[in-house]
């Protein structure tokens, strides 16, 4: 693993050394804490609600949504290395692969009740599609969802 790979914590957010997105984070904090980490700001006013975090190196890319009162609500880890106790989600990995994993630590899939693409793991409290999943071509992951709001 390298320094820049991101690390899950189910049902809190996700952390890369000592930079952390976590649930109920003040929006102000993630950013001022983001540019710090060398992320190049969001672009002010592309949406409300959400902010898309990118690493100077265009490596990581990582959307972040606010719930009304401005905190994190929603993470979408969408480029870069994201991993679960030492094992690949995202970057340098197959959906069969996280599957046999999964299978192996006794983790459930099931077919998403949440979003409309990919798979669900409820104890993670994780969304999981496949390029296919959301139109494309293959079995690489195209995105990890995390959300304060998964059921």
């Amino acid at each position: 693993m390298t320094p820049s790979t991101w690390q899950l914590l189910p049902r809190q957010g996700i952390s890369c050394g000592a930079l952390k997105i976590d649930f109920g984070q003040p929006r102000a904090a993630l950013r001022a804490a983001m540019a710090s980490a060398g992320f190049v700001p969001p672009k002010p006013d592309r949406y409300q609600d959400e902010d898309d975090f990118q690493s100077a190196d265009k490596a990581t890319f990582i959307r972040v949504r606010y719930d009304a009162g401005d905190k994190v609500q929603d993470i979408e880890f969408l480029g870069g290395t994201l991993a679960y106790q030492g094992a690949p989600l995202h970057g340098g990995t197959t959906f069969a692969e996280v599957k046999k994993r999964f299978k192996a630590a006794k983790l459930q899939l099931r077919d998403t009740q949440w979003l409309g693409d990919g798979q669900d793991c409820p104890e993670l409290g994780i969304n999981i599609a496949t390029r296919e999943d959301v139109g494309g071509d293959g079995d690489g992951i195209e995105w990890v969802i995390l959300s304060s709001t998964f059921k």
